[in-house]
């Protein structure tokens, strides 16, 4: 019995179709993790809107909630700068790739919204707990 070896399916090698079917499924899962987070922004956002007089009468270090605030937008503006990048560089038919310094400033505005999330919900989480245990 002889093996016969096609070249297109050598285990470890890719075919084009195969590698632009993967830049598409990682751009649509890099969309979809953006989507969520920004939706988290504007959920904690309007969560603490929405609670926060009815919690606390006379709370201390409003400041934690202002700034929590601005970190949870400024995460919803990068999200949203970065999905406009994610759809510029989406892959078509004659459209360039992306150069390095595209994916660079990509990866930047990515990381600026996740550190715009996690600081923005800790800062409201922290404000959260210093005023829920003052109480007692």
């Amino acid at each position: 019995m002889t093996s016969h070896s096609d070249p297109e399916t050598e285990p470890g090698e890719f075919t084009d179709s195969e590698l632009h079917q993967s830049r598409v499924d990682q751009f649509k899962a890099q969309l979809d993790v953006l989507k969520h987070v920004a939706t988290l922004d504007t959920g904690g956002l309007l969560i603490v809107v929405a609670l926060l007089e009815k919690v606390f009468k006379a709370p201390h270090y409003q400041g934690l909630i202002g700034l929590g605030a601005l970190c949870l937008l400024a995460s919803l503006g990068a999200s949203g700068f970065a999905c406009l990048s994610i759809l510029s560089a989406f892959p078509r038919k004659g459209a360039r790739r992306q150069g390095r310094v595209d994916r660079r400033d990509h990866l930047v505005v990515m990381l600026l919204t996740f550190l715009g999330f996690f600081i923005g919900v800790t800062l409201i989480a922290l404000f959260f707990a210093v005023n829920w245990f003052s109480l007692g």
